[in-house]
C-alpha cells in the first residue's frame, strides 16, 4: 500500500496540476505500476518497511554529503585560484571503506566522485582507489563522515545474506 501511495504522490508531483482526470488517471497508473512492482519485480511489504526505516538515516547522509560538497567546493576554489598553483599536488591513494554491502560501496564511491577534488577510480572488495587534487583532499576521504554514516546504516541493516552478491571491481575501460 505504501508503494501505491508513493507512486500516486509522485504522479501528482510530476504532473503539476490536480484535476479529476489527472487524479483518476494517476490512480489507475499507480495501481498498474504497483501490481507490476509486486508481481514482476518481487516487491514486498517487508521490503517497503526496511526501506522506510532507512529513510531517516539516508536523509542525514545526504545532508552530510551536501555539507561536504560545499566544503570541497571552497577548498577546490582555493587550489584553483591560488596564483602559483602550488597547492595542487594530485595523488592516487587507496583506503579500506569497511563497507560490506554493494549498495553502500556504490553510494560512497559516487559520493566521492561528485565531491569536487576527488574521483573514485576503482573498487576492489572493500578497498577504494581514489584520485585527489591534493593532500588535504586525500587525508579527509578515508575517515570521512560519509563513510562513517554508511557504516552506521549498514550496522542497522540485516546481516549480509549469502544471496546478495559481493561487490565487484568497478573500473573504467580495460587497458587504461
Amino acid at each position: 500500500m505504501l508503494i501505491f501511495v508513493f507512486f500516486f504522490a509522485l504522479w501528482l508531483l510530476f504532473n503539476g496540476r490536480c484535476t479529476w482526470d489527472v487524479v483518476g488517471f494517476g490512480l489507475v497508473l499507480a495501481a498498474a505500476v504497483t501490481v507490476f512492482a509486486i508481481k514482476i519485480c518481487g516487491w514486498s511489504g517487508e521490503r517497503s518497511r526496511r526501506i522506510t526505516k532507512k529513510l531517516g538515516s539516508f536523509a542525514v547522509y545526504f545532508a552530510c554529503l551536501f555539507v561536504e560538497i560545499i566544503k570541497a567546493n571552497l577548498a577546490a576554489m582555493k587550489v584553483i585560484l591560488s596564483p602559483k598553483c602550488q597547492l595542487a599536488r594530485p595523488q592516487i591513494f587507496q583506503f579500506d571503506s569497511h563497507l560490506q554491502r554493494g549498495y553502500s560501496q556504490t553510494i560512497l564511491a559516487n559520493s566521492i566522485t561528485i565531491t569536487p577534488g576527488t574521483y573514485t577510480l576503482a573498487i576492489d572488495g572493500t578497498t577504494l582507489m581514489v584520485h585527489a587534487l591534493n593532500e588535504e583532499f586525500a587525508e579527509g576521504t578515508p575517515g570521512s563522515s560519509l563513510n562513517l554514516r554508511l557504516m552506521e546504516i549498514e550496522a542497522k541493516a540485516k546481516p549480509v545474506s549469502e544471496k546478495e552478491p559481493a561487490p565487484e571491481e568497478i573500473s573504467g575501460r580495460e587497458g587504461t
